[in-house]
């Protein structure tokens, strides 16, 4: 073999070499990617279990009053296009559409860390339970009385009635039918917080 040649052979062996060196980098970090996606998704369904293990413990009432309930209808309407972005809660909804008439009661135990208007829930209330995570009424036509944040607030009990206030200044009601939107909150590693679908916890308990 000429000289020529073998250099040939050699620059050959090592460029065989190196795409195999390459393939093996290529394969070896592939494997680290599929190990970390499975192990965050692991996470994720273990954490994922811990939540709803927590929800379906704190929620004890469906958030209207036995009496009423026959009164209302609601769907997963959870993710559904808003004007605002998409829908973070369950919507129950008055049949009659009547403001001020069905009492909302609270699912859970918990304290008072929102009270008040906001433009697009109107006169809402956003109670903590000791779970840490946080539920949210809103279109309130109007509170309980004497209701303030930092109150303790047993589950059943009542905390306003369903009407149609919000998308406007404070005041402001009658720009949709009369429904509670109720929404679940879950606290965040950065402390925002990550809307739950509400929907399948509130049809456990509805009619009970």
């Amino acid at each position: 073999m000429t000289a020529s040649g073998k250099r040939y052979n050699v620059k050959r062996m090592l460029f065989i070499s190196m795409i195999l060196f390459l393939e093996a980098v290529i394969i070896y970090l592939l494997i680290i990617l599929i190990n970390y996606i499975l192990t965050e998704r692991i996470k994720q369904v273990e954490n994922d279990t811990k939540i709803d293990k927590m929800i379906v413990e704190d929620m004890k009432y469906f958030p209207i009053p036995l009496k009423y309930q026959s009164e209302v209808t609601f769907d997963d309407t959870f993710g559904a296009y808003r004007n605002n972005g998409g829908h973070e809660g369950c919507d129950i909804m008055d049949v009659s559409n009547s403001e001020g008439r069905i009492p909302v009661i609270s699912s859970t135990d918990g304290v008072i860390t929102n009270i008040g208007w906001l433009y697009l829930g109107g006169y809402r209330i956003g109670i903590t339970a000791d779970s840490g995570i946080y539920y949210y009424y809103a279109h309130m036509s109007s509170y309980a009385s004497g209701l303030k944040a930092g109150d303790m607030i047993t589950a059943g009990q009542l905390i306003g009635f369903m009407g149609s206030t919000g998308e406007g200044n404070e005041g402001t009601s009658g720009r949709f039918p009369v429904h509670l939107h109720f929404g679940i909150y879950t606290a965040i590693k950065d402390g925002n917080e990550k809307a739950v679908n509400s929907y399948p916890y509130l049809k456990r308990i509805y009619l009970n």
